[in-house]
């Protein structure tokens, strides 16, 4: 126990401890959920989201971790990371989905197959988001965040850290140091987390709705059963209870991707 710690019980019992262990079972269960889905447009036997969910699932404990040692300056770059990976993931499916030639015998995306085998380098923020707002696949979802206002101070906020634009940024990870209202920092970084976790949890729902189907239908199939009727269409639990932590108090995202996705969301 370190007796100079400045962490108090307000810190260690906040909010956001339990929203990163929710997020990290989210992920695992994502993980398990999608791995026997083959991804077109790559070379791959198995899905690569799969390990994608993995990493994020272990960067989120990481944050953790680095939060309950009082390190909030180390745990804000983390986030940032976290919030290009969930970003990358999601341009990764967009390429593979629009960016296609399987008309034409061509069953790989280039940029795709060429990512996997470290060939190929993500671009720049700037264009993964032109990307999204203007391709076929998620240019109707886009709108739906508010990328130029309030995710652009998320991520304002996190370059700080990442950078050190200022010494009270490097403060921060002293916990020994008397620092007032702490708390609050757990507060921003709760919030970017939603914020983050919400734009992934929207993409997924809309691009891989399949993702998030219940077992049922292939348990049936396993067991040579004849599968409950339309029980393709249902939805995990884990991925319900997602939906309706996250999308459902967004009214109009809300009926956006109920109308869109193909499962029978609740």
């Amino acid at each position: 126990m370190d007796n100079n710690s400045q962490l108090t019980d307000k810190y260690l019992t906040h909010k956001v401890f339990k929203e990163i262990e929710y997020l990290e079972k989210f992920y695992d269960d994502l993980s398990f959920g999608c791995f026997s889905f083959v991804p077109l447009g790559t070379m791959s036997i198995t899905n690569y989201a799969s390990y994608i969910y993995s990493a994020i699932q272990n960067t989120l404990a990481s944050i953790k971790v680095i939060l309950i040692n009082g390190a909030i300056n180390d745990a804000y770059v983390l986030v940032r990371k976290l919030f290009d990976d969930v970003l990358v993931e999601i341009y990764i499916n967009v390429l593979r989905l629009d960016k296609n030639d399987f008309k034409g015998g061509n069953l790989t995306v280039k940029e795709v197959d060429e990512w996997l085998t470290g060939k190929y380098r993500i671009p720049k923020l700037k264009k993964i988001l032109k990307e999204l707002e203007t391709l076929p696949s998620t240019k109707d979802l886009y709108p739906f965040f508010e990328w130029e206002t309030d995710l652009k101070k998320c991520r304002d906020i996190l370059d700080d850290s990442v950078h050190s634009n200022c010494f009270s940024r490097m403060l921060l990870n002293c916990k020994s140091l008397y620092i007032e209202n702490r708390e609050n920092y757990l507060d921003s970084i709760y919030r970017i987390l939603n914020h983050i976790f919400t734009i992934h949890l929207s993409f997924t729902f809309y691009i891989n709705g399949h993702y998030f189907m219940s077992s049922d239908y292939v348990d049936h199939l396993e067991l040579g059963l004849t599968p409950p009727k339309d029980s393709q269409k249902w939805i995990a639990h884990y991925a319900q209870e997602a939906f309706d932590k996250f999308i459902k108090p967004k009214k109009e995202l809300s009926a956006f991707i109920k109308e869109h996705c193909g499962l029978n969301i609740q």
